[in-house]
């Protein structure tokens, strides 16, 4: 039975396409795991909603994974305050107001979604993630008294609370992922 099961396993490997390809762990951040695929994708992601120019290098690939990680130390915190999502709503429309600003013409936003490999979904995700994360650190890290605004900003703060939490769990980077 065993010699069946491992000629359909390797019949079924060889069927797949010349891009097949096992993807590899990239980050480990406490007991989660960031793939090599998705670091890029999110760096395909940020580098559209920023307007830059897409390099996919190995030194953009670490950038993206540190800020995965910050994003990731971030998400946790918000589970812990029960921190609700932007509604679909919510979702659709700051994607309405980013093609609005940055693409006049659908046919220049279906072409940058083209060239950064980019479906208007993962866009549209990405955008809704990042209003929850710029609403959850207002929140939770805003100065208590508008005296201390000035010597403890939301940055100041949030930065405070990265370090702590960096700490404070096991981060590793797989280097291979970065070549």
């Amino acid at each position: 039975m065993r010699p069946i099961l491992l000629f359909t396993f390797l019949a079924a490997a060889a069927a797949q396409s010349a891009e097949f390809r096992v993807d590899r762990v990239a980050v480990v951040i406490g007991k989660h795991v960031l793939t090599e695929s998705e670091v890029v994708e999110n760096l395909r992601i940020t580098e559209l909603m920023n307007g830059e120019e897409l390099d996919l290098s190995a030194g953009k690939r670490k950038e993206e994974a540190d800020r995965l990680i910050d994003q990731e130390l971030l998400r946790n915190e918000m589970q812990l305050f029960s921190f609700a999502m932007p509604s679909a709503a919510e979702a659709e429309d700051v994607l309405r107001r980013f093609i609005g600003k940055r693409y006049p013409a659908q046919a220049a936003y279906q072409a940058a979604l083209k060239a950064y490999d980019v479906t208007e979904d993962e866009l549209k995700q990405q955008l809704a993630w990042q209003l929850a994360l710029l609403r959850f650190t207002e929140q939770r890290f805003r100065p208590l008294e508008a005296a201390s605004a000035d010597a403890n900003t939301v940055d100041q703060q949030m930065e405070a609370f990265l370090q702590d939490a960096r700490a404070n769990i096991k981060i590793v980077l797989k280097p291979e992922a970065f070549q």
